[in-house]
C-alpha cells in the first residue's frame, strides 16, 4: 500500500514538473480581446498598444504573444506588462502549456514597434 501512495506522489510530482518549462521567446504583450483573434487567425504581430492598456485597464487579461510557439499565453505575476507594451521583447520564461500561462523571468525590450497598422508600409511609394 505503502509502494503504491509513493508511486502515486511521483507521478504527481514528475507530471507538474513537466507542466512547467523554461522558455526564450520573442514577441509582443497585449491583452486577449485584442490578440486571441488575430492569432488564431493565423496573425502573429503586436497590436494596438493603447487598445491594450486600455483593456488591461478595465479588467481584461494580458497576455504574451509568441513567435516561436504561434499562440498567446496569459501572463502570470508580471506587473510590467503595461510598461512593455508595444515593444517587440525577448522574455525567459516559465510556460505551463497546458494552462496557456506563462510567468515572466526577465525581459529584454527591442524596438518599438507599436500597432501594425501604424507603420509605414516599406512597399509603398
Amino acid at each position: 500500500m505503502l509502494r503504491i501512495v509513493f508511486g502515486t506522489l511521483a507521478l504527481c510530482l514528475a507530471t507538474a514538473a513537466a507542466a512547467d518549462k523554461t522558455v526564450t521567446w520573442t514577441g509582443w504583450f497585449s491583452d486577449y480581446g485584442c490578440a486571441s483573434g488575430r492569432v488564431r487567425s493565423g496573425i502573429i504581430a503586436p497590436t494596438n498598444p493603447e487598445c491594450a492598456k486600455s483593456c488591461i485597464g478595465k479588467g481584461a487579461a494580458a497576455v504574451f504573444i509568441s513567435e516561436q510557439a504561434k499562440a498567446i499565453f496569459t501572463v502570470k505575476d508580471y506587473p510590467g506588462v503595461i510598461d512593455d507594451l508595444g515593444y517587440h521583447v525577448e522574455v525567459e520564461a516559465k510556460v505551463d502549456e497546458r494552462a496557456k500561462t506563462i510567468s515572466i523571468v526577465k525581459v529584454t525590450r527591442h524596438e518599438y514597434q507599436g500597432a501594425s497598422c501604424s507603420r509605414r508600409n516599406p512597399t509603398a511609394k
